[in-house]
Parts: structure tokens; C-alpha cells; sequence
């Protein structure tokens, strides 16, 4: 048996490796043949390191994966800290890996998408990907979750299996690369449907431009970030409604209908009008500032259903039954992991204010 270079996904943030050979009672050139298939890893050493890291013994014995080199891509808050973001990175790996093999031994399609997407700028791609969908241009996009899976993608809606009751840093997590034609997009804490949404639409134009990026990007403001926000918003909000729908003088109230019609918050719809030239600049940073007065971003009223997603299970289902030896032989993984990314459903949202009609329609 040789040990995976793949990432320690179960190992607990605390542990690192420059301790691992003494914890496991060899040297670090021992440990470095191992993981250069230098040297065979002893049954011994074996049945320490499952019990070091919490995994089954199939871990060592998957073989290694383009997977653990590719280079992730987040939706992210400025201020993530890297010891999160690398505790991230080897969840989304796993994560990834495991819905690989899945989707192989089910038969599932690979992922599809025209081929001359990445050649359009945001607004035309998101466009063009509607139209090979079957989605009306004036549509809303009723689940981002399904669409994504018709597509191929899995999705995984909390990485994490121990989250924090901070709100995260990291909000979603992709690894698009060239080798891998079943990627997954994973979320990494509970979110509104709204926000939710966006976040998997945002990963959906990583996948589109970014796959055989040579390096990560550290500032949200960076170009990717830009033209992933701007697809995500193009995708969810048609250019065709906001037109429509939105003016200079629209209130933050009537947002909420559109928010209602298209599950897209405020903030962004704000920002997709701005983008479009509906509003104006000035306008946008009045109704933004408006929307942290009312504590909105914290809590919007109109709650978008939050989505569930079925394909990663489905495809697990086929593949072992959801027999426990059958899931960790296949994925290498803990079992209790591995429901916990298909069986997870997000609490409930605080409730949101509810929109008083009779003084919206005052107002107006």
C-alpha cells in the first residue's frame, strides 16, 4: 500500500505535518519516500495514521489525483485567514475527488456546456448558457441547485463538517481544472437562498474561465473576481428585466419584488443595475447605504428558498447502495463525512422582516 498525496481532509486544523513523523514514530525522510511511493506504507504505520487523522484504511490506498494539485477558487470575504482557507482547500479536494468517483461508477454524464462560452465576455456567456438551458431570456432561473446539477456539477452544501457560529470568511469553493469533467461546487457554512444562489452561480464562472488558471487571486477585487460577480449577476438577473424594472428612483422596497420574482438579495440587484446603467453610481451608494440602515445585509426581508441538492447523493446511492464499507472503500473517506455532505440540510434562516404592503404602496 502506498500513501495519496491527497490532503488530509479529516485531520483536525491543529495538526500539522512537521509533527506527523514523530506522532506517528518514524523519521520525515520516511514519511517523504511514503508519499513519493518510495517506500511502502507498513500495516503498522497504517493503522497509527488512520487513528492520527480519523480515517478509514481505504484512504491510503486511493491513488493520487490531478485533484490535489489543481488550484481552487473562492467566493470569499476579504479578511480570510489562510489557515481556514487551506482547512477549505482540502475539504473541497475531498469533496471533489468523492463525487468523482461517484459520478464514474454511476454512469453519470460528465459536465456540459457549449463549447464557445469562454470566449464571451460575462453577459453574453450567461446569455448564450440560458439559451442551450431552454431558460426564457426573461426567466428566473427557479432552483441554481438543479441547474447546476443537469449540467454535471455536484454540489455540496456545507463543507464543513464542524462549522463555526461566526459568520465564514470562505463562503464557496471550486476547483475548476482542466483534468476533472465532474467537478463540485461546495458552499462552506449555512446561507440565505439568495446568497446561496449567487455563490453557486459565482463558482459556475470559475469553471468557465479560470480552469487552467496558473495561480490563485488573494483580493476579491481581482479581475476573476470581477467577471465571476458579474456572469453570476448576468445569469440570475436578466439584462431584459432590470431594464425594465428598475429606475433612477425605484425605492429599496420595490426591490424586494424583483428580489421575489428572481431570488437574487438586494445588494446584488442594486449592483446589476448599476452595472447596467439603470442607476446611477450616486444612486447605488444611497440605496446601499440604505440597506445597511435597515440592517438588511444581515437580515433581507423575502426569503429565497434555500436549495437541496440531489445529485451527489443520487450518484452515491448507485454506486454502493449507501452501504457504509461500500462509501469508504470508494471514496476513502469517513462514512459520517460523507453523509454529512449528501444528507446535510441548512437550519432554518432567521425569519425576515415581513414587507408591510399597504405602507409600500403609501411610500410610493
Amino acid at each position: 500500500m502506498t500513501w495519496s498525496s491527497t490532503s488530509l481532509a479529516a485531520a483536525p486544523c491543529s495538526r500539522s505535518w512537521p509533527g506527523l513523523a514523530a506522532r506517528l514514530g518514524t523519521s520525515q525522510p520516511a514519511i517523504a519516500k511514503i508519499e513519493n511511493a518510495e517506500r511502502p506504507l507498513r500495516p503498522e504505520l497504517t493503522a497509527q495514521a488512520c487513528a492520527e487523522f480519523a480515517v478509514p484504511e481505504a484512504f491510503f490506498a486511493v491513488p493520487p489525483s490531478l485533484l490535489d494539485v489543481s488550484l481552487p477558487t473562492f467566493r470569499k470575504r476579504s479578511g480570510a485567514r489562510a489557515a481556514d482557507e487551506r482547512r477549505i482547500v482540502r475539504l473541497g479536494r475531498e469533496a471533489a475527488r468523492a463525487f468523482e468517483a461517484a459520478s464514474l461508477s454511476s454512469g453519470y454524464h460528465e459536465v456540459s456546456l457549449p463549447d464557445d462560452l469562454p470566449t464571451m465576455d460575462p453577459e453574453a456567456a450567461a446569455v448564450a448558457l440560458r439559451t442551450d438551458s431552454g431558460i426564457d431570456a426573461d426567466a428566473p432561473i427557479l432552483n441554481v441547485t438543479r441547474f447546476l446539477e443537469r449540467l454535471g456539477f455536484g454540489v455540496v452544501t456545507l463543507l464543513e463538517p464542524r462549522p463555526s457560529i461566526e459568520p465564514p470568511a470562505h463562503v464557496g469553493i471550486s476547483i475548476p481544472t482542466l483534468s476533472s469533467t465532474r467537478p463540485v461546487i461546495g458552499l462552506t457554512a449555512a446561507m440565505p437562498g439568495a446568497v446561496m444562489r449567487f455563490t453557486l452561480a459565482h463558482e459556475l464562472a470559475h469553471h468557465l474561465w479560470d480552469r487552467s488558471s496558473s495561480q490563485t487571486w488573494s483580493s476579491t477585487r481581482s479581475p476573476e473576481e470581477r467577471r465571476a460577480h458579474a456572469f453570476a449577476g448576468a445569469l440570475l438577473l436578466p439584462r431584459e428585466v432590470i431594464e425594465q424594472r428598475v429606475t433612477e428612483t425605484l425605492t429599496l422596497d420595490a426591490y424586494l419584488r424583483i428580489k421575489a420574482d428572481y431570488g437574487a438579495s438586494v445588494g446584488a440587484i442594486i449592483i446589476r443595475a448599476q452595472r447596467l446603467g439603470c442607476i446611477s453610481p450616486h444612486r447605488a451608494r444611497s440605496l446601499q447605504i440604505q440597506l445597511s440602515s435597515r440592517g438588511w445585509r444581515r437580515n433581507e426581508p423575502v426569503a429565497a428558498a434555500v436549495e437541496r441538492p440531489l445529485l451527489f447523493s443520487q450518484a452515491l446511492q448507485r454506486a454502493t447502495n449507501l452501504v457504509d464499507h461500500d462509501i469508504e472503500t470508494l471514496t476513502g473517506l469517513p462514512v459520517a463525512l460523507v453523509h454529512h455532505w449528501i444528507d446535510y440540510q441548512q437550519p432554518p434562516q432567521p425569519v425576515a422582516p415581513v414587507l408591510d404592503i399597504a405602507q409600500w404602496r403609501e411610500r410610493r
